[in-house]
This record gives structure tokens, C-alpha cells and sequence, in this order.
């Protein structure tokens, strides 16, 4: 398998996330966001599985060009897809059946009003943890209690 050159946007991702920020504790944030906008630009429209595999070989070669990109697994990807249809910065285009006939891909593309949103920077920045709840003064939900039945 031939392999494949990194596109001109990542180039530029991996300088831009190379450096290390003071505010950021001395790390680097980079965003899966900027990278998906960005590829959905380049390619129109694209399934989640196709972008995770292509975000696996950018962050490989991120890491061995000295940018320390964290790759995530393919959950915390499909996660961070949900987010961004949520936040209406992609939007679901077609179905298409997958290898199996039981397997339906679903493809989305880039929401052309949104380009400039700053969620696409750090789309978690709108919803709040429960670690930020805390920190306003509201616990952690405890478990809930189970339920007995009256003998």
C-alpha cells in the first residue's frame, strides 16, 4: 500500500499545534474540530469510519514530526461527530450501504453558514462538566438509590 502524503492543512495543523502555549499549562490544544472542518472541505462529504482512519495516519504522522496529537479511539471520535452535528457545524447528507448489506454509513458534510464559528476551535466549550459544575458550587450527582419492594 502506497503511502499516503499529509494534505496542506495538516501541514498546517501540525505547526500550529507544535508549539506549546503558556496560557494552555505549557501543552498544545489541538482540535479534532479544525481538522474535520477541514477535511470535509477538501472532500464534501465523508462517513465516520473513512475520517477516523485518515485522522489515525495524520496524528502518526503529527507525532513523528514532533507535534504530540493525541489520537483518541474510534468512540471518542463518533463522540466528537455527535457533538459537531449537534452544534449544527456538520450536517448528515446520505446513506449509503456499507460492506455488509445489514450496515448503513451515514455521510456528512461541513454547514457552509458555520465555517467561521469558533466552536469549530473547541466545541466542548459549550457544555458544561460536572467537574465545572463543581466548581460552581453544585456536587457531583450521587448514585441513585435502588428501589426495594415491599416484601
Amino acid at each position: 500500500m502506497e503511502e499516503e502524503v499529509l494534505r496542506p492543512f495538516e501541514l498546517m495543523i501540525i505547526r500550529r499545534f507544535k508549539s506549546f502555549s503558556p496560557e494552555g499549562g505549557g501543552q498544545a490544544a489541538p482540535r479534532k474540530g479544525v481538522w474535520i472542518r477541514s477535511h470535509l472541505m477538501e472532500v464534501r462529504e465523508d462517513y465516520v469510519y473513512s475520517m477516523w482512519k485518515r485522522w489515525q495516519h495524520f496524528v502518526k504522522q503529527a507525532w513523528e514530526r514532533g507535534a504530540r496529537i493525541k489520537p483518541g479511539d474510534y468512540t471518542t471520535f463518533k463522540t466528537y461527530i455527535w457533538l459537531l452535528t449537534r452544534l449544527k457545524l456538520i450536517t448528515p447528507t446520505r446513506r449509503r450501504r456499507g460492506k455488509s448489506p445489514k450496515i448503513l454509513r451515514q455521510y456528512y458534510t461541513y454547514n457552509s453558514p458555520m465555517l467561521k464559528d469558533p466552536a469549530w476551535e473547541n466545541p466542548l466549550s459549550d457544555y458544561d462538566s460536572w467537574k465545572k459544575q463543581k466548581a460552581k458550587g453544585f456536587p457531583r450527582p450521587k448514585k441513585k438509590r435502588e428501589l426495594k419492594w415491599p416484601e
